[in-house]
């Protein structure tokens, strides 16, 4: 996954419960979107160690509900974070106030840089 500053990251988020290891990937409950600022890029560019993880809180971001049951969510508090796990592997949580949690897929982190060194 290839990110630059002011892009947004969008990770599909399903509904955590029995059922979600039979869940269809291309089906997600709810959609989060999170503008890639220079602060959060920093933060996702590390590598935890592989006994670790690195929680990162986000308050900005967006959701989209993809499955009509799950609108009346978004008027509702909500709180949203991200997890970096060796690899570097990203995921996103989130867990609404009435106590559902909605968790995403991981997905491989790799940053990439431009150096300015590209050949003319």
């Amino acid at each position: 996954m290839e990110h630059e500053q002011d892009s947004n990251l969008t990770l599909p988020l399903f509904l955590f419960d029995d059922n979600l290891s039979a869940r269809d990937i291309e089906q997600p409950d709810l959609l989060i979107s999170v503008t890639l600022d220079e602060a959060l890029l920093t933060q996702l560019c590390q590598n935890p160690s592989a006994d670790s993880s690195i929680a990162i809180n986000i308050a900005d971001y967006q959701l989209e509900a993809l499955n009509d049951s799950f609108n009346a969510l978004l008027k509702q508090s909500h709180q949203a974070q991200l997890t970096l796990t060796h690899g570097p592997l990203l995921s996103a949580s989130l867990t609404a106030e009435n106590e559902r949690a909605f968790v995403s897929p991981q997905v491989d982190m790799m940053p990439t840089f431009d150096l300015g060194d590209e050949v003319e």
